[in-house]
Formats: structure tokens, sequence, C-alpha cells
């Protein structure tokens, strides 16, 4: 009598989901931290999702639009055992039917999902961008001000980062990826994360310092002239992330992707010409 083979662990589940989104990155739209309109308010979803607690809605939608570029064209919804288990990890938030179930209708309700019709029982939610202000659509190589987009490497996952941060952390994690998305750092302090982001600089302090003692965030500490300080000067913080966050990592994956798709696409209009290629 054959034995039952072994069910799929959740980091075998994560790396499968990942590998078939086939580009080593998730795209997050810049909205998703900070609205681009300059002589208006600034917050955005995270803003929001972190003064609610919304910690578990926003590993959902992340997960949600990593998984998006296949996603999408699957013929049935993935069952709600799939999510929670791609979603637990050692030091994670639990997840349950009834958390997933709950973190799905808090995404509805902070317009960040649609709820399609369910099928055979099981829902398909439909992700809406990330400022929940429009339907979603993949933002590709746009770069104005509503499609322009940072990488989260799929590190975040398959090394499970995502279960090592509390939810400050994570949101700051999100900040800095989307400042250094051009650049290798970027200055900040407590109080201007407050007016660019509505982050409150207490909680940008606790990211802050979590990302750094994980060893993903580095602190530079440069001294410029302050006419008006009391000492003639002062000290601004610059900050970067590190390893496979870094700037140039993700850059290098980027293009990587796109070389990739290039080909792919090179390819398919041969074969389209050509049919005997296929052979």
């Amino acid at each position: 009598m054959n034995a039952q083979p072994a069910a799929a662990t959740p980091a075998e589940t994560r790396a499968e989901l990942t590998r078939l989104s086939a580009r080593g990155y998730t795209q997050l739209r810049h909205v998703l931290v900070q609205l681009p309109d300059r002589d208006k308010p600034r917050a955005s979803t995270l803003a929001v999702m972190l003064h609610e607690r919304k910690h578990r809605p926003l590993l959902l939608y992340i997960m949600l639009l990593t998984c998006w570029p296949w996603l999408k064209d699957r013929r049935e919804p993935l069952e709600g055992a799939v999510w929670i288990r791609a979603l637990t990890a050692k030091g994670g938030p639990t997840w349950s039917s009834s958390t997933l179930s709950r973190a799905w209708a808090e995404l509805e309700q902070l317009g960040l999902v649609t709820k399609g019709k369910r099928e055979k029982r099981l829902i398909r939610p439909v992700p809406r961008r990330e400022d929940g202000g429009a339907d979603y659509e993949m933002p590709g190589g746009r770069q104005d001000r509503w499609n322009a987009y940072f990488s989260l490497p799929d590190e975040f996952w398959n090394e499970e980062l995502f279960a090592k941060l509390s939810l400050p952390a994570l949101v700051m994690l999100l900040v800095v990826a989307k400042e250094t998305n051009k650049k290798d750092e970027v200055w900040l302090t407590y109080d201007n994360v407050d007016e660019w982001y509505g982050i409150k600089p207490k909680s940008a302090q606790k990211g802050l310092t979590e990302l750094q003692a994980l060893g993903i965030l580095s602190r530079r500490a440069e001294v410029v002239k302050a006419p008006l300080a009391s000492h003639g000067r002062t000290v601004r913080m610059w900050y970067s992330l590190v390893g496979p966050y870094g700037h140039q990592a993700r850059a290098a994956k980027q293009t990587l992707a796109k070389n990739e798709r290039r080909k792919r696409l090179k390819f398919e209009s041969k074969t389209a010409t050509n049919p005997k290629d296929q052979a």
C-alpha cells in the first residue's frame, strides 16, 4: 500500500505562488505610501492601515498583488486554505478561516478589493488600485504620478520577512522602499514622516529601529550647517535598505525581468509570424 505524499508546506506554497508570478518581485504603486498632489493631504493607504491596525489585511493585499500577474487569468479562484497556508509562518500573525474572511471584508471596506460572484462556493477577490481610488491595472512601465511603482522582492515572502515585522516596521519598510526606488538612500525625520505620509513619529521610530535591528536598514548620520541651531549645526539621518531590498539589488531584478519579457515577446512575435518555428 502506497503511503500518502506529504502535504505542501507554507514555505513551498509561497515559493510556488512567487514562481508563477515569474518576476522576482511585486509591483506596488507609490500611491500605496503617499498621494501625489503636493497641495493636498498626502497620507494614503499605509497611514490608514497603520492607524486602524490592519496588519493582516495589509499582508493579504500585498500577497494578492504578488499573485495577480497569473491569478487574474486562473480559471478558478484560490481556496481559502491556500491563502491561509501561504500567509502562515512562525512568529507572524495567525490565520484561520474567520481571520481570512475578516481581512477580505476589511480590504473591501477600504476600497482595496472587490469580491466577485461566488464560484463553486469560492470568492474571487479582485484588487483595486493601491489608494482605493480606481479599478486595478498592472502599472507596467508607466511612470506618471498615479502609476509609478516600486518593487518588493520575493525574499519578503520566501525568507519569511513578512512574519518577522511588526505593523510599524512593515509600513516603514514600504516607505523607505518607495523613497529609494531610484536612489540609494533617503533623508527622513520623524516630523516629516508625519507630514509626508501621515505616520506618527512614535510609529516611525519603532519601525525604523526594528528594521535596523533585523539588519534590513542602514542609517548614515550627516552633520550639516544650521545657522539657527544652538551649535550652528545639526545632524541629518539618511536611511537605506540593504541586501535584496537595497536600491541596486531591486533595480537589477527589474532590469532582468524587463530583459526576459523583451525576449519572450520577441519569441512570441517570431513564432506568430512563422508558425513552423513552434515545431
